[in-house]
């Protein structure tokens, strides 16, 4: 997720995004002696706060992973070392991508021990990675229906927008729009449901944030600002356009194409598959409802699933996935944006595209190298609210250096 706090999926410190981590005790500590100028200060340090406590004790993991042919030692131990930090009952379902195949392997931590399990087709939540599906669910409209990346939101709403903003819908893929990351009368119902704290935020609220109380943070089109509310919405215009459900809009346009038989925004379509979600603590968390935010970070999938939809990138034959790799924004001199696709930009002149995303009991990343037509997917059902959680984008890029070789990826923080 990824530039200041409050505006980068890099920082990993608001708990209430899809694709997050906490901060550290110190961070903590100097939010906390800062001058609060505002309620809405307090309601940072509250959701700092709760961050802190996380079960890591790596001290104690025995690792008995088991060896697999065709992936690296290095890699194995490499996964061991991240999974050593997570409580008990912690999964991680990795997908290896090479040109149009791909490898599997699971690890689970049981009672402190390590272990090789199969959980390809096990679902997890995916939270913000979903992004990146909404905004591949944009491209393919606009290269098969009269939309425009261009057109103005309010094109494509049936109710007047409050103060006339003019941001496009190519605007809200590349968080550029000047929307807020959530909307603010979302942060106190929050209070209340921090194990879900979207799932209050139906249509009626949605549509009287943005007919009544909608203001924009800078005018659009002049900086990046990652924002929930503007993926979500996104996802919201795109079922408007064409009078279809974000779910069925998933099905038809990317899930059935692909062979993604196990994704969906659906629970009950996976519930004998789905994996539980942990919080920091190692305790089940309830799974998240986006309500009208779906297109943030509602999709469930699996390592298999989402191999697919990552070789379809790599392959480059799609007109869509080629139209939604395009750089729309350059953000700062190391990274650049897409639609949805984050750009990360190294010193060799390398690039990777690249997404997280994160719940209240789930982190995933997925690593693209489209010159070698490799990438790395990493699953997890820890909290994105876990002291450690950011390890696991860490571990997708250690994993693809690993994979061909690639030059070392800079960290991006």
């Amino acid at each position: 997720m990824f530039v200041n706090q409050w505006s980068s999926e890099m920082t990993n410190r608001n708990i209430w995004r899809t694709g997050i981590t906490g901060p550290s005790r110190q961070q903590v500590l100097g939010m906390i002696h800062m001058k609060l100028s505002s309620f809405s200060n307090w309601l940072v340090v509250l959701t700092l706060l709760t961050a802190c406590g996380s079960v890591s004790n790596p001290e104690h993991a025995v690792n008995r992973l088991e060896p697999k042919e065709s992936i690296s030692a290095a890699s194995i131990d490499s996964i061991g070392a991240v999974l050593s930090f997570y409580p008990n009952q912690t999964q991680l379902s990795i997908a290896f991508l090479e040109d149009s195949s791909a490898r599997f392997y699971g690890a689970f931590r049981h009672r402190d021990t390590l272990r090789t399990i199969k959980n390809a087709d096990n679902v997890f939540e995916i939270g913000s990675l979903s992004k990146v599906f909404t905004a591949a669910l944009l491209a393919d409209l606009v290269l098969n229906s009269p939309v425009s990346l261009d057109d103005p939101v309010q094109d494509h709403i049936e109710f007047a927008l409050h103060g006339n903003p003019g941001f496009t819908l190519r605007q809200l893929a590349n968080h550029t729009s000047g929307l807020p990351r959530i909307p603010p009368g979302l942060y106190w119902d929050s209070i209340w449901n921090m194990d879900n704290p979207y799932r209050n935020y139906d249509e009626s609220e949605l549509r009287e944030y943005l007919s009544a109380d909608l203001e924009l943070e800078f005018e659009p089109g002049t900086r990046y600002r990652y924002s929930n509310l503007g993926v979500g919405l996104l996802g919201y215009v795109l079922s408007r356009v064409t009078g279809r459900s974000y779910e069925e809009l998933l099905e038809i346009r990317l899930f059935r194409p692909l062979g993604m038989e196990s994704s969906t925004t659906e629970r009950a379509q996976v519930d004998r598959k789905l994996v539980t979600g942990l919080d920091k603590r190692g305790n089940a968390t309830p799974y998240w409802n986006l309500a009208s935010l779906k297109g943030a970070g509602a999709i469930l999938s699996t390592a298999e699933d989402l191999a697919k939809f990552g070789i379809a990138n790599l392959d480059q034959q799609h007109p869509a996935f080629q139209l939604q790799h395009k750089t729309t924004f350059t953000i700062d001199d190391r990274m650049d944006i897409a639609l949805g696709w984050h750009i990360l930009k190294q010193p060799s002149g390398e690039q990777y595209y690249w997404h997280n995303g994160g719940t209240g009991g789930f982190r995933s990343s997925m690593t693209l190298h489209l010159p070698s037509r490799t990438g790395i997917i990493v699953l997890s059902n820890i909290s994105a609210g876990h002291s450690h959680a950011a390890n696991i984008d860490e571990l997708g890029k250690t994993l693809l250096k690993h994979l061909s070789h690639n030059p070392v990826m800079q960290k991006h923080r």
